[in-house]
This record gives C-alpha cells, structure tokens and sequence, in this order.
C-alpha cells in the first residue's frame, strides 16, 4: 500500500458508518472530483491477445466527504488490431461498436490473472467478439493488496493495542463488496462514459454480481453467474448447515473411492496430534488445519489430488518416522490464508447482508459441534473406532489464528470481525425481485453437487425472481464449483443460449 492509502486510514474519521445499497451520487461526485481518470500502467500482445493494465484512483470509503483516495487496477483485454491499437501505452481503445463485459472474481480475497494465451474462459470471450474487463477487486492483485503489514500501516499512529485493532478494523470494512461495486461502477465510466457492460460473475463474482444489481443495475446489459447465486435470503448459519451437508457428501464420495485412505489419515491426525509440526513458512499443521485439505473436494479432481498427498504424507511417516519437507510444501501450499488474508477475515461476513441479521458468531466453528457433525471432530473415540475421520471445507475456524503464520498477527481482528453486528446491506431483495428479464436479462450455471455454492439455497434465491421470470438457470449435475474453468465450451454457451431465450 502506498504512503497516501495508509495516511487515508490515520486520517479517516473511526466512526463506521453503513454504506447504503443505493448509492449513484456518490459515484458521481466522484466524476465531479476528475477521479475517472485512469493510467495505463503496462500494455503488451500475447497470443494475439491485447492487454492493457489500468490504474484508477477512488475512495476508500464512498460516505466520506473527504474523497482521500486508494488504487485499484483492471487489465483490458481484447483481440489485438495493429491499425485500431495505435497507442496502446496511453489508451485503452475499443471497436467502433464495443461489446465489453466485465469478470467478477471468486473468493473474497482473490485476484484476476492475467490471460497469457487465447484459451479457457478468455478465448471463449474474445472468439464471441467481447472486450474482457478483469478487475482485480480492491485489497487484491494491484488493486491496494491488503496483507498484515498494510493493515497494520493502516494503524501507525494508534497509541495502544486496542487503538491499533479499531483502526485496522474500520480500514478493513472498507473492502466488502458494495464498496467492490462502487469501484466497478468508477471503472465503467473511466472506460465506457455511458454504455452499459455485461458481468460474469464466478463464485463470489456472482455474490457481487447481486450487489451490483441492487445498486445500479442500469450500468448492466446483462449478468452471467457461474456457480455464485447467493443466499441472499439466509444467515449464515444456514449457509453452513448446508455446507456441512454438502462437505459430508463429498467425504462419503472420497473413502469410497479411496478406502484404503481411512487407516491413512487416522494415523496422519495421530501424528500431529501428538508431534508439533511446522510448515516451512512456519505456521502449525494442527490436525484441524490437515483437515482443511477437504476444500479441494469441491473441483474437479479434487479427491484424487488430496489422496495422492495422504498417500506420500503416510509413506513418510512409514519410512522415516516423519513428513517430508516436500509433502509439507504441499500441504502448505494447498491453503491461501496467509497470502490472502480477506479470504479468511469476510469468510463469514459475505453473507451478512445488513445489522439485522448480527453477527455470524464464527458459524462454522459451532455448527461443527451439531449432531450429525461428529466425523469433523477429532477425538480419541473416532480415531479408535471405524468411522473415518471427516476433512472440512471451505470453512473459517478459531484456530486457524493461531496455525496460519500471517493470521496470528492479526487474530484480534478476526475475531472482532466475527462478532461485529452494523453490517452494511449488500442486496436489495425488493429491487432484486421488480428487474424483468427484459431489463436485465440474469442467467445462471447451477451446480447440483457444488460444495461451497449450496443448490437447496440458490433455489431458495430463485423465489425472489418467481413474479418476474429472471435468474434463468442452467442446472447441471456433470460439474462442480470449478464447471467454468473445467468446461469453459460447455458452461458459457448454455448460459448464452439462456440469454437468447434458446433454452426452454
């Protein structure tokens, strides 16, 4: 973060105030100001590919009368034309008739990679005549990236820790999802003046995705959403019943394919239950943190990849009393916690859609301990008996402040953020449910077996379009969370066939 961000944060007023859902005049103000303006910060031609990274200044918070700014970043791309491409280091150039759409990321907390062929989701686009916009969504990539040391920048001046924490605290709210929008919205005009855009939302893209419906959906053409209907209807708590439900499937699935893997694992938990195991960047592997290999079940080829990790972790164990320094690497590099802190800081908090819901309470930490959950728990009991022993999913737990390197540093706030009730709304479920399809066309590829993304909830989301015939669906039981990436063909061109009105 550069030196004016991290003033921003000492300077901001700490008194939190909710960004409303409805928000056009504060996007315009920011017009007003001649903060639209953007740089290009880096051009070149791949694969026939043309790429242009852009850096635009915006508030860190759009209810503030001071209109202090931080950098987000977005990189153009589109098919290169040597005559239209004349000054591809100062500007971003469209067609005469320019037909863009724009990529909403999964995570939270996750940046846009930068496509270096013309293949998978972005040669689909561009083979369709599309100018792709992928935004590196505020707090990742280039986009302001928050890590601990910018956060605790965000905090210099505070005289103690419990100053130091509130100050981190309000900075970070700041990075949700309708401040996401609000910077979109900003891009849009920096690129496009008035034309509208599509969206392609992906997993948590799709969560913004909604947001952006609620509040501009006259900035949209049409929205696309793999994998990523919120639940925008449901507390959290809902959310991980089911994906505890969902996350039990998928382990039932594993030690059916891979029996052998019950004895496996047993006696890997033996092992780090009874040994402290570090991992080369010099976080815990704890049992519980083993166990959240399980969020690999939810893409494709997912099991086989966390068996053939339990296969060399036992080996070790077997031949040298040990893990390898190479199987922890692996183990480690399997989780982005520490690389991507917002990912387990707004775990939970994407779905509080305003103050009346309150505070998640670390959902999936107590849902594990329901009835029925009893595999997720590792106690003597278990490793004695025959049931195995369940990995989790994508799920957000109390420890995991403590086994993550970069997650300790900053564990108060966790917590903090887990108990924290003034949420801002996120959806507007009366707008939501008056946009026709005619006005915005909303389409989306639904997974019958997606771990992270639950169908029963996404079909409960569907109610609120049933009066005006939107959020038409492509369901599928052939893919999982990963179905945009895994079959890129297939997925997108369903999805435009829905917006065609080609599928019944």
């Amino acid at each position: 973060m550069d030196k004016s961000a991290a003033t921003l944060a000492l300077d901001t007023e700490m008194t939190y105030r909710p960004p409303q859902t409805s928000g056009a005049n504060l996007v315009d103000s920011i017009k007003m100001k001649g903060i639209e303006d953007y740089t290009v910060i880096d051009a070149f031609v791949v694969d026939g590919l043309l790429n242009q990274r852009i850096q635009l200044s915006v508030p860190l918070d759009y209810s503030s009368a001071k209109l202090l700014a931080i950098k987000i970043v977005a990189n153009v791309t589109q098919k290169y034309d040597k005559k239209l491409h004349t000054s591809i280091d100062t500007e971003v150039t469209f067609p005469a008739e320019p037909k863009p759409i724009a990529y909403c990321q999964g995570g939270p907390g996750f940046p846009c990679a930068v496509p270096l062929s013309c293949s998978s989701i972005t040669g689909y686009l561009v083979e369709k005549g599309y100018q792709i916009i992928y935004y590196d969504q505020r707090g990742t990539g280039l986009s302001s990236p928050l890590e601990v040391d910018t956060l605790l920048a965000a905090a210099l001046d505070a005289t103690s820790e419990e100053a130091k924490n509130a100050k981190m605290f309000e900075y970070i709210l700041h990075f949700r999802a309708d401040s996401i929008v609000r910077d979109m919205e900003v891009l849009r005009r920096a690129l496009l003046k008035e034309k509208k855009w599509l969206l392609l939302g992906q997993s948590y893209g799709g969560f913004c995705a909604f947001t952006y419906l609620s509040m501009y959906h006259e900035s949209l053409e049409a929205v696309l959403i793999t994998g990523g209907v919120p639940p925008i209807v449901q507390s959290a708590d809902r959310v991980y019943e089911q994906t505890y439900k969902r996350t039990k499937e998928r382990n039932v699935h594993y030690y059916r394919k891979y029996p052998q893997d019950v004895n496996r694992v047993k006696k890997i938990i033996e092992y780090l239950s009874s040994n402290t195991v570090h991992l080369p960047a010099g976080g815990v592997l704890s049992p519980e943190r083993f166990q959240q290999l399980g969020i690999r079940f939810g893409a494709t080829g997912g099991t086989d990849a966390i068996h053939q990790l339990v296969v060399e972790f036992s080996e070790a164990l077997e031949t040298i009393g040990k893990p390898t320094y190479s199987v922890l690497h692996k183990v480690e590099a399997e989780h982005n916690f520490d690389t991507n802190i917002l990912y387990a800081l707004f775990q939970e908090a994407i779905y509080c859609n305003g103050p009346t819901q309150g505070a998640t309470r670390w959902a999936a930490d107590r849902l594990r301990y329901s009835v029925g959950n009893e595999n997720f728990v590792v106690t003597p009991s278990l490793l004695r008996g025959s049931e195995p022993v369940f990995f989790t999913g994508e799920m957000v737990y109390k420890l995991m402040f403590d086994d993550y390197t970069e997650l300790r540093k900053i564990k108060q706030l966790g917590y903090d953020l887990h108990t924290f009730e003034l949420w801002s709304e996120l959806y507007d479920t009366e707008k939501l449910s008056r946009i026709t399809f005619d006005e915005v066309p909303i389409v989306a590829a639904t997974y019958y077996y997606d771990q992270y993304v639950d169908f029963e909830l996404t079909m409960e989301t569907k109610k609120v379009f049933q009066e005006n015939g939107n959020l038409r669906q492509y369901i599928s039981s052939d893919h999982f969370h990963s179905g945009l990436r895994a079959d890129t063909s297939r997925v997108l061109g369903a999805l435009f066939k829905l917006l065609d009105s080609e599928i019944d």
